[in-house]
């Protein structure tokens, strides 16, 4: 059972999206690359999801992903724990659930980038990386301890 956050967890929703490329082509390509940033209680995890085409092509542990990422979603392990456990509750996150709630303004998680353009690429594909940390629904996680 992989633990959340890690290279494995991420490769394992990845391959649920590859088994899924159908419907992920629905909803469009990605051309980005996603920085994911965990904050567990001040021992920071940072990850970069490579998005290309329908999937994602790569995903490695890097210590600061602002640096390589065109925008980073950052939050506590607490936050991005909650987020999954409700979709794999339902399947799908419900309305305060979803990375566009949870990354507005006053909301636990957020969203950086180095200018409002690459920060408007995480608007413009939301969908597609919604559908991405949708298909945890189906990964049997452990949380790393908080």
């Amino acid at each position: 059972m992989p633990k959340f956050p890690s290279v494995e967890w991420f490769e394992a929703v990845g391959r649920r999206v590859a088994d899924e490329r159908e419907r992920f082509k629905h909803l469009g390509y990605v051309d980005a690359n996603v920085g994911v940033k965990v904050d567990n209680g001040g021992a920071t995890k940072g990850y970069l999801l490579e998005f290309a085409g329908y999937g994602v092509r790569r995903v490695r542990e890097v210590a600061d992903p602002a640096q390589l990422a065109d925008f980073t979603i950052e939050g506590r392990l607490d936050d991005w724990k909650s987020m999954i456990e409700n979709i794999r509750d339902h399947g799908e996150p419900d309305l305060g659930h979803t990375l566009n709630r949870l990354t507005m303004a006053g909301t636990p998680m957020q969203v950086v980038a180095k200018d409002q353009l690459q920060v408007d690429l995480f608007y413009r594909f939301n969908q597609s990386i919604q559908a991405f940390f949708n298909e945890a629904a189906g990964v049997t996680t452990e949380f790393s301890a908080g």
